[in-house]
């Protein structure tokens, strides 16, 4: 409501909890997803959504965005009426941000270290082998993108479990909405063909551990409801 934050008291316990074992699962269901990664992206590539289902999609991938998830964390400190005369407030406004965008850095590394071809750029072929795909051998003729072999893990999906994370957090009561949202931006992705199921299972766990290494900074008194 405005004027008023509703903060998870210790982000440390309860909440930091349910992320590290959201987080533990997705990396267990990326490792389990590496058996349909590539049965599951040529059946996309012959069977594209649904006209208004890929639009869904598409429209949520906003949460994902880096610039879109700047504009609804402004649009969330602005309806909190964040006061930025006052310290406390500018520390809550960075510690959003970064919770947002921590996990989102953590993957530029591991794309950085990991090449894996992404499925719109990929010579896929029934048989084909999840880890086939990383590496250059199985990268289409002319495709010279260093985008193009940025495939794991998914930024899009660790910036949108991040954001709703970090607003899961500032706004206990919207944290279904806030993730429901992660979910649709972070599917997007293999229905476009740029990732694989395993690259975002891993990348949303990166978003979570990424929003929960910022929120145990907090102290009790920062997050308390303010009037």
């Amino acid at each position: 409501m405005p004027g008023r934050r509703l903060f998870a008291k210790d982000a440390g316990s309860a909440f930091g909890r349910q992320l590290w074992l959201a987080a533990i699962g997705l990396a267990l269901a990326g490792l389990l997803a590496f058996a349909i990664d590539v049965p599951l992206a040529l059946f996309l590539k012959t069977k594209p959504l649904h006209k208004e289902v890929a639009r869904v999609f598409n429209l949520a991938e906003i949460g994902g965005h880096g610039t879109g998830a700047a504009m609804i964390l402004i649009a969330a400190l602005v309806i909190a009426r964040c006061n930025w005369g006052r310290l406390s407030e500018r520390m809550l406004a960075f510690r959003l941000i970064a919770g947002t965008y921590l996990g989102g850095l953590i993957v530029d590394v591991f794309k950085l270290l990991v090449p894996r071809v992404r499925p719109h750029s990929a010579l896929l072929e029934p048989g084909t082998q999840a880890f086939d795909t990383f590496g250059r051998q199985l990268l289409e003729a002319g495709s010279h993108s260093r985008s193009t072999l940025m495939s794991f893990p998914s930024g899009h999906a660790a910036v949108a479990f991040g954001l709703a994370a970090s607003l899961g957090w500032f706004f206990p009561p919207g944290r279904a909405a806030f993730f429901g949202l992660a979910i649709l931006a972070a599917l997007q992705r293999p229905t476009s063909g740029a990732h694989y199921l395993s690259d975002i299972c891993f990348g949303a766990a990166l978003g979570l551990i990424g929003a929960w290494l910022v929120m145990p900074k907090l102290s009790d008194r920062n997050s308390q409801p303010t009037g």
